[in-house]
């Protein structure tokens, strides 16, 4: 009797431990094929040979743009430069975008009309990342020494040219040479609108805010990356405060393929923080990278020939072709072959 009822003890709790292993092997099951899909969605990618970027003709489409004239909201060089855009963006990719909105002025009963493009490429592929630059001049040189400038609009060579010439030329190139992943080049309008003496940021990043308000639900991009005040000849790139908050692994992506390029003007210690359009994007749960030469900002930098932020001195002459070829072949070549090797740690 004493075996049989420990036989039966033991059968009874083979058929417990088999009965809990079965149900255990089910649930994992069904984690692994979660686990499996989710790991095919994010997938390296194969990577792709890398374009070249010709910084001679993004230095020269900032030249066309100054040339426009001032592009502040609702000026004949604002209208130029939505034309302008459209017809080069149009050239190079069928998906482009017009998004018309308006915003209230500062003046009584005075209306901005505003227009953000975006261009897409690779428009399939779900794994996508966001381009970002304004293209609109700052209506008041609030910074400049001369107080009889202070309520003109400035050049914006640097300041909304430089960012919009290194895009146009990556859309050159991305017509010619498809992306391997999905890209977004989104240029905005209405960023440097506002007067923060008067109502903070609420009137700056107008096209932005509008772009999160409206977006899709759908889109969604793993991260973005904005490019503000990319030209100057002795540009100085750090990681911005507010990017390495929202992502640090994508300020790291960008920030280590820069050093492995030997680019000059990308420097690993931490920039200061800045308030600039990604701050809507990282609100609407878009992680994101601010590329921004931030000593220009406040007039920081110590050299005198780069005290020109906000002011009619934002001219052309402060730039190089040098230095946006450098940001050009850095975003080439994340999206061509960083990021599609990268995927799964992204």
């Amino acid at each position: 009797m004493k075996f049989r009822k420990i036989y039966i003890i033991f059968f009874v709790g083979l058929l417990i431990i088999g009965y809990f292993a079965l149900n255990r092997k089910k649930e994992p099951e069904q984690g692994t094929e979660g686990t499996q899909r989710t790991e095919a969605t994010q997938a390296a990618i194969p990577p792709a040979p890398v374009p070249g970027f010709d910084s001679l003709k993004a230095l020269a489409d900032v030249k066309t743009q100054v040339a426009f004239g001032t592009r502040e909201p609702n000026s004949k060089g604002h209208s130029k430069e939505v034309d302008f855009l459209n017809k080069q963006l149009l050239a190079c990719t069928p998906s482009v975008e017009l998004q018309t909105f308006t915003s209230p002025g500062y003046k009584p009963n005075e209306t901005l009309n505003l227009t953000n493009v975006i261009a897409s490429f690779n428009p399939s592929a779900t794994y996508r990342i966001l381009i970002v630059t304004h293209f609109d001049s700052r209506p008041w040189a609030d910074e400049d020494p001369d107080t009889a400038n202070r309520n003109k609009p400035i050049p914006a060579a640097n300041d909304g040219g430089s960012g919009t010439a290194v895009m146009l030329e990556m859309a050159r190139q991305m017509k010619d040479h498809p992306p391997p992943i999905g890209v977004d080049l989104f240029f905005d309008d209405g960023e440097d609108y506002g007067k923060y003496s008067v109502d903070n940021l609420d009137r700056y990043f107008l096209g932005v805010k509008y772009f999160v308000n409206t977006k899709s639900a759908n889109f969604n991009p793993r991260f973005a990356i904005l490019l503000d005040m990319v030209g100057d000849k002795n540009a100085l790139f750090q990681p911005e405060g507010y990017s390495i908050q929202s992502g640090q692994s994508f300020v790291n992506e960008v920030w280590n393929t820069a050093t492995s390029l030997g680019l000059s003007h990308f420097k690993s210690t931490k920039g200061p923080q800045i308030s600039d359009d990604h701050l809507p994007l990282i609100q609407a749960g878009i992680p994101s990278v601010d590329i921004i030469d931030g000593l220009l900002v406040g007039h920081e930098a110590p050299e005198a020939d780069r005290k020109y932020w906000h002011t009619l001195d934002d001219l052309p002459k402060h730039l190089s072709a040098e230095t946006l070829g450098e940001v050009g072949r850095l975003l080439l070549t994340l999206i061509y072959d960083r990021i599609p090797r990268d995927i799964p740690s992204l």
